[in-house]
C-alpha cells in the first residue's frame, strides 16, 4: 500500500492554494528528480502552449490541457514541476528541464532546494 508523506503533502496543497512556487529534489522510484514545484494550472499552462506551438499532429493535445488550466483538481494527488530534470551520474536531463507531473505516493524521499548539475 503507498504512503503519502503528510508534511510532502501540506506543502503541495499550500503550492496549489497560494499560487506558491518551491524548488525541491525528489526520489521517485529510486530515481532523483530536482525542479520547482509548481500549480496544476501553470504546469497545463505551460504544455498547452509547448503543444499549441507545435508543428506536428501533438498540437490536437493543446485543448485538453487548456481544459485542465479550467478545471481545479479535486483530489491534488500530484506534483507539477516546471523545469524538473532526472539527475544521474553527475548528469541532468533534459538539459533545459521539463515538466514532470509526479504522484505523491511515488515520493519515497524529498528535500527542499534543487540540484545543480555542472558540465
Amino acid at each position: 500500500m503507498s504512503h503519502v508523506d503528510p508534511l510532502l503533502k501540506r506543502l503541495a496543497d499550500r503550492v496549489e492554494s497560494e499560487a506558491l512556487t518551491l524548488p525541491i529534489t525528489l526520489v521517485v522510484c529510486g530515481t532523483t528528480v530536482t525542479g520547482e514545484v509548481v500549480p496544476h494550472t501553470v504546469w497545463a499552462e505551460h504544455i498547452a502552449e509547448q503543444l499549441g506551438d507545435s508543428a506536428s499532429r501533438a498540437s490536437a493535445f493543446s485543448a485538453d490541457f487548456t481544459w485542465a488550466t479550467e478545471v481545479p483538481e479535486q483530489n491534488r494527488n500530484y506534483l507539477h514541476l516546471n523545469g524538473g530534470k532526472v539527475v544521474s551520474g553527475g548528469a541532468a536531463f533534459p538539459e533545459h528541464g521539463g515538466l514532470f507531473r509526479i504522484g505523491l505516493d511515488e515520493v519515497s524521499g524529498w528535500f527542499l532546494g534543487e540540484i545543480k548539475v555542472h558540465g
